[in-house]
């Protein structure tokens, strides 16, 4: 697995570690494995490679606190790492999912997404459902309408719009956008209109 190693111990017992720490202290096949040696390496050393990960992660975009825990567990950094890892950067102002949901709804929202797409989003990136009604209740209304306007033109383009089934598919295409029905409506009232 990507980002952790596997222990196989002789005795069948099997053990994950951050590939991080291995390259640390490499454990060799044929030598005496010392389990209380592993556990007080990893409780000592685990912690500052967590960090580091997540501020990686964070380099590369701001990410919300499920992710980074997530992203985390996925390198079997222990609970304890992880823990102390969140509440420093939350504390530091890394972290924080309100931030982070309305930088995504404003950012997907530019893209030409709809409200109900971008609740979904951030509904599986962990953010709170307060949160997110607070985010998208700060979203800009004339974005919202120049995306779906935008979204309804490419779903339009070599469309027969005078025929029932052409005009139904711009609006299905809306929908999957998350544009509700009333938005999108207006904006193919707009395209047979000119």
């Amino acid at each position: 697995v990507h980002g952790q190693a596997i222990l196989t111990l002789s005795n069948g017992e099997t053990l994950k570690m951050p590939r991080a720490l291995l390259k640390e202290r490499p454990y060799r096949a044929g030598v005496p494995f010392d389990r209380a040696g592993f556990d007080a390496f990893m409780q000592a050393r685990s912690y500052p490679f967590a960090m580091e990960k997540a501020v990686a992660l964070l380099a590369t975009r701001a990410r919300t606190e499920q992710e980074i825990a997530t992203a985390l567990r996925q390198n079997a950094y222990p609970e304890e790492a992880i823990a102390r890892v969140m509440a420093r950067l939350l504390e530091a102002g890394y972290l924080s999912d309100s931030a982070f949901a309305e930088q995504w709804a404003s950012s997907r929202a530019a893209k030409g997404l709809g409200t109900r797409r971008i609740r979904m989003e951030l509904r599986q990136k962990g953010i709170e459902s307060d949160e997110i009604d607070h985010a998208l209740s700060h979203m800009d209304d004339a974005l919202l309408r120049e995306g779906a306007w935008k979204a309804a033109q490419k779903a339009a383009r070599g469309k027969d719009l005078s025929l029932p089934a052409e005009r139904q598919k711009v609006l299905a295409a809306l929908a999957r956008r998350g544009f509700d029905y009333s938005l999108a409506k207006a904006c193919l009232q707009r395209l047979l209109e000119e």
